[in-house]
């Protein structure tokens, strides 16, 4: 099969469309002829080895596909050949053909597109998954999401508003502000040209109840300070690559809570495989998604569409945020 193929940890630039052998099916395993493949920011990670798996050398990177279910392990009961699903594999996505275990393979409605499905495989579950089991958001509730205009927090951004919550949105410009207001933040704030705490105190003078924050550093510290009596905070990553100072004297002060979430150890991407564990609460996050989806409640970016042989070009202009929406690598036609 067609396939990008990495052969040592390095430099992505290095990695080429090649022939691969078929990957074997495992116990509990379904075979994907693959449609598309979502391109990441971790996705250079993995391929330098920095990533908290290591896949064995060579792999094939990728860890989201959507594709036709060609094959399926006795007993799996997840879907059926000829199903078109949404699976989260970790790696070998950009390949012709792909093989997750069954606990990631979810079928997809036929109102849902590829690119539409990759987006609401780990941005928005990401998202859902932080609101609903982490920080279990109430309807009425303020929300404060940081970075409101990348994928997560876009992505939080609507399941917020779709689970009843009132939702301020940061960015860093006036165009990502609109972004956010667009799919539903009812105020934004650009915290590159205004005080960001200043902003939360007019917009809100009785503080907010959580904050969403892929961000991590100055803004985590400002937002934390931002709560009310009994409120959390969702770390979920660190984009601005610098970890917070929390001084834990303000959790006792006003009882708040800072709550990891990573919702990689709900799919087997973590050190800890727990997926099993996990399946009927990630398969119901997924099915009160794709319900969303289906009364317009849900509008994820339109996609960037690259050919595999453009891998690297692709995965270029995404690391240099050139890009807007979910960029995806294209296998094949929709309806083939």
């Amino acid at each position: 099969m067609r396939a990008i193929v990495c052969h040592r940890y390095g430099d992505y630039h290095d990695l080429r469309v090649e022939d691969f052998p078929e990957p074997s099916l495992p116990p509990h395993g379904v075979r994907i002829a693959v449609e598309a493949a979502s391109l990441s920011f971790s996705i250079g990670l993995w391929i330098a080895g920095k990533y908290q798996v290591r896949p064995d050398l060579p792999f094939v990177p990728g860890a989201e596909v959507v594709g036709r279910v060609i094959e399926t392990a006795p007993g799996v009961a997840s879907c059926r050949p000829g199903q078109r699903v949404l699976a989260l594999i970790g790696w070998g996505g950009y390949a012709e053909q792909a093989v997750s275990h069954e606990a990631t393979v979810y079928p997809l409605p036929d109102t849902i597109d590829a690119a539409a499905a990759l987006h609401l495989g780990v941005s928005y579950g990401t998202a859902y998954g932080a609101l609903a089991w982490r920080a279990r958001l109430q309807a009425g509730e303020t929300l404060l999401v940081l970075a409101a205009a990348g994928g997560a927090g876009l992505a939080a951004v609507e399941i917020a508003r779709a689970m009843g919550a009132e939702v301020i949105a940061a960015a860093g410009s006036a165009e990502k502000c609109a972004l956010a207001l667009a799919h539903g933040a009812q105020a934004a704030i650009d915290y590159r040209h205004a005080d960001l705490r200043e902003e939360i105190r007019r917009l809100s003078p009785d503080g907010i109840d959580a904050v969403f924050d892929p961000v991590g550093g100055e803004l985590s510290e400002v937002a934390l300070r931002s709560l009310k009596s009994g409120g959390r905070l969702l770390t979920i990553g660190y984009a601005s690559g610098v970890l917070p100072k929390i001084q834990p004297n303000i959790l006792l002060v006003k009882n708040l809570s800072l709550q990891g979430f990573n919702f990689g150890a709900y799919i087997g991407w973590s050190p800890v495989d727990e997926r099993v564990r996990y399946e009927s609460q990630v398969r119901a996050g997924y099915a009160q998604l794709f319900a969303w989806h289906a009364e317009g409640k849900l509008h994820p970016l339109a996609a960037t569409s690259y050919p595999l042989e453009r891998f690297a070009e692709a995965l270029d202009e995404l690391l240099a945020r050139r890009t807007v929406g979910k960029v995806i690598m294209r296998l094949a036609d929709e309806n083939s």
